[in-house]
C-alpha cells in the first residue's frame, strides 16, 4: 500500500469513528427525550437550538414497535453502518494485497454510496415532513458523502478493472453483518445506560438566561381556563396539591413514556405541591372516534381500558409503568397481555378480568375520550397545567421548572 493510500485511509478511519460518535449522542438524545442531557446542550452549541430534539419527538426518528426490541431509533442504525465502515477501514490498512486492498475499498464505496442516498431521504423528511434539520444529523451526512470521496479517491484508477463489484460485497457480507450488529449493540445499551444514570432530576432554572420562556410564558399566561373535567380519572400525588398537571396520553407512544418519566420527576422534586392526573387518548379508532384507524395489532384501547381497570384497585401506577415497560419492549397490547401484568402485579385477577368488559370502564374511557375531544386534542402526549394548555408533546424540563417555580411564587 502507497504512503497516499494510507493516509487516505486513515482519513476515512477517522470519519467513521466521528460517525460512531455522532450516531451514540443521537441515540442518547432519543432515549433522553423529556430530560437534560449533553446531547440536546451539544446540538444547541452547534447552532441547532432544539432542532435535535424536535427531529428525536417526530414519528420519523425510530422504528415503532418492533417486536421484543420495541423503538429503534434511526440513529441506532447509523451507528452500525459507521462501525461496520470503521472495520473495513482497518481491514484495508492490513491488508497485504492489492487484490483485498481493491475488494475491501468496492465494498466502501459501495456503503457510502448507500449512505449518502439514505441521508438524501432523511434530509427530505426532515424539511418536507419535521421542518427542521438537525445540526447533529446534518454533520453526518457530510461523514458520509466524505467516506464516499474517499471511496473515490482510491479506486478511481480501477473502476475498469474485471473484478465484479457485488461479488467484493457477498464476500464480505458476514464480516459486515457482524460489525454492524455489534457497532448496533453496543451503540444501543451505552445510549441506555447513560439515559437510565442521567434521568431523575429536572434542570436548575437558576442557571438559564433570563427571559429564556418567555415567549412561552406569556403565551401560557394568555390562555383561557378550559375547566377540564377529570372526574374517575387516575391521579398521582396529593391530591390537595394546589397545582394540577393532565396529561392526556396513548400507551402506544414512545414519548408520552419519556413525559411520564418527566412528570415522575416533577412529583419527587415538588411533592405536595403538585399532582399529575392520567387521562387516556388512545389513538385507536376501536374506541376513539376522533380516530380513523383502528391498531388491532397493539390495541391501545385494551391498555388504557386495563390502566382504568388497575385503578380500580389501587393499583394504576405499576400498571401505568408496567403498560409503558411492555411497550418499549416491543410487547403489543392484547387482553392476554394485559391479564399478565396484572397477575405479576398481584391485581385481583378475577375482578380485573370482569373490569376490562364492564360498562363501568367502558364509560370511564369514553368520558375521557369526549372530554379530550372538548379539548381538541389531536396528538400525544398533551399536558395542561392548572387548566391551561402547554406546547403539546414531550415537556421540556427546563420550560417546567421555571413555570411550576413561577406558579408557586404566586400561590
Amino acid at each position: 500500500m502507497s504512503k497516499t493510500y494510507k493516509n487516505i485511509t486513515l482519513i476515512g478511519l477517522v470519519l467513521s469513528v466521528l460517525g460512531v460518535i455522532l450516531s451514540l449522542i443521537l441515540t442518547i438524545e432519543f432515549y433522553s427525550l423529556g430530560s437534560e442531557n449533553f446531547a440536546n446542550s451539544l446540538c444547541s452549541a452547534t447552532g441547532g437550538g432544539n432542532s435535535c430534539e424536535t427531529v428525536a419527538q417526530s414519528k420519523f426518528s425510530a422504528i415503532r414497535s418492533v417486536p421484543f426490541l420495541g423503538d429503534l431509533p434511526v440513529a441506532l442504525f447509523g451507528a452500525g453502518f459507521y462501525g461496520a465502515l470503521f472495520f473495513m477501514y482497518g481491514a484495508a490498512l492490513r491488508a497485504k494485497e492489492d487484490q483485498d486492498f481493491k475488494q475491501i475499498y468496492q465494498v466502501i464505496t459501495i456503503l457510502s454510496l448507500l449512505a449518502v442516498i439514505i441521508d438524501l431521504i432523511l434530509l427530505l423528511i426532515s424539511v418536507g415532513f419535521i421542518g427542521t434539520i438537525c445540526t447533529l444529523c446534518f454533520i453526518t451526512y457530510f461523514i458520509s458523502i466524505g467516506s464516499l470521496s474517499v471511496g473515490f479517491m482510491v479506486i478511481k484508477d480501477w473502476i475498469k478493472n474485471n473484478q465484479p463489484w457485488m461479488d467484493s460485497v457477498k464476500n464480505q457480507f458476514s464480516t459486515l453483518a457482524i460489525t454492524f450488529l455489534l457497532s448496533f449493540s453496543l451503540v444501543q445499551f451505552a445510549a441506555k445506560l447513560y439515559s437510565k444514570d442521567s434521568a431523575g432530576s429536572l434542570a436548575n432554572s437558576g442557571n438559564m438566561e433570563s427571559g429564556a420562556f418567555k415567549e412561552q410564558m406569556q403565551r401560557y399566561k394568555e390562555s383561557p381556563g378550559l375547566a377540564i373535567k377529570t372526574s374517575g380519572t387516575s391521579i398521582l400525588g396529593k391530591k390537595d396539591a394546589p397545582i394540577t398537571i393532565v396529561k392526556y396520553a396513548d400507551f402506544n407512544c414512545g414519548h408520552c413514556m419519556h413525559a411520564s418519566e418527566v412528570l415522575h420527576t416533577v412529583l419527587s422534586e415538588y411533592d405536595g405541591m403538585v399532582k399529575v392526573v392520567y387521562q387516556n387518548f388512545p389513538l385507536d379508532g376501536s374506541c376513539n372516534r376522533f380516530v380513523e384507524k383502528p391498531r388491532p395489532e397493539a390495541s391501545s384501547c385494551v391498555a388504557a381500558t386495563a390502566s382504568i381497570c388497575a385503578s380500580r384497585q389501587g393499583k394504576f401506577e405499576p400498571m401505568y409503568r408496567g403498560l409503558y415497560d411492555n411497550q418499549a419492549k416491543g410487547v403489543y397490547h392484547t387482553t392476554s397481555t394485559v391479564l399478565n401484568l396484572a397477575n405479576n402485579l398481584g391485581l385481583d385477577a378475577s375482578k380485573f378480568k370482569a373490569c376490562l368488559g364492564s360498562q363501568d370502564a367502558s364509560k370511564q374511557l369514553m368520558a375521557e375520550i369526549e372530554e379530550a375531544g372538548r379539548l381538541n386534542i389531536l396528538a400525544t402526549p398533551s399536558l395542561f397545567i392548572n387548566d391551561r394548555a402547554i406546547k403539546s408533546g414531550t415537556p421540556d424540563p427546563k420550560f417546567l421548572k421555571v413555570l411550576l417555580d413561577d406558579l408557586i411564587k404566586k400561590l
